[in-house]
Order: C-alpha cells, then sequence, then structure tokens
C-alpha cells in the first residue's frame, strides 16, 4: 500500500477515536497489562485462602493424632485394664470384698433428691416488694 492510504485510514480513525493509533495501541496494552496483575493477584488470593484453609485442617488432624496417641498409651496402661475388669467381669482384687446394691426405683430416687414441692403463694415480685420496701 501507499503511504497516503495509510494516512487517509489514520485519519479516517482519528475521526472516530479522541486519540491518536499510537495512543490507542499504547492505551490498549496498559489495560491489557492491568487485567494480567489483577488476574495474578486473585490467584494468588485464592491459593494464600486454601493454603490457611490446608493449614488449619492439618493442625486438626495433628490434635486429633495426640489424642488418639493419648487414648492408646492409657488403654495400654494396668489401671486401665483393672478398671475394665472390675466393671465387665466383675473381678475384685485379693483381700477386696465386693457389695451387691439393689437398684433404686423410682421413688427412692425422687426421695434423694432432698427438694421438697413447696407451692409458692405469692407471685415473686411481691416477695421482693416485701423484701425491700415492707
Amino acid at each position: 500500500m501507499e503511504k497516503n492510504t495509510w494516512l487517509k485510514i489514520r485519519d479516517r480513525i482519528e475521526t472516530f477515536l479522541p486519540m491518536t493509533l499510537g495512543s490507542l495501541v499504547l492505551f490498549a496494552i496498559v489495560i491489557y497489562l492491568f487485567v494480567i496483575v489483577g488476574r495474578t493477584v486473585y490467584q494468588n488470593y485464592k491459593s494464600d485462602k486454601e493454603l490457611n484453609t490446608q493449614t488449619s485442617k492439618l493442625e486438626q488432624t495433628k490434635e486429633d493424632v495426640h489424642y488418639l496417641q493419648n487414648q492408646i498409651n492409657y488403654y495400654q496402661t494396668y489401671s486401665f485394664r483393672e478398671k475394665e475388669a472390675r466393671e465387665k467381669l466383675g473381678y475384685k482384687a485379693p483381700g477386696e470384698s465386693v457389695m451387691a446394691l439393689p437398684i433404686d426405683t423410682v421413688e427412692e430416687q425422687n426421695a434423694d433428691s432432698g427438694l421438697t414441692s413447696a407451692k409458692i403463694k405469692e407471685p415473686n415480685y411481691r416477695l421482693w416488694w416485701k423484701y425491700f420496701f415492707g
């Protein structure tokens, strides 16, 4: 193409756009760079958020492992074995005597509460009024 046709094309573009062709290309490059940086920042934010989530899950799992290890250690102790043998198998230590007590009935359980059912004849606000003012 001739130089004259390029000038005509450039003049035609400049009539529609308020800037020169070089300024338009530079503006497009700057916008493109902003988009790329924004996308990278967003991906970095998402990966950081996922990393924090996985870190908290790892800490929780470590706590669970520690708790389970403590339970395993407790289940291997002599005191646990003795307790289980007494509760489930009815064993006793030498020199001990075991007593079997009957199970409480419903009436006996209610009698153990120690509270009697007293009915309040006056409302609570009147009792407070009498306490402070009368």
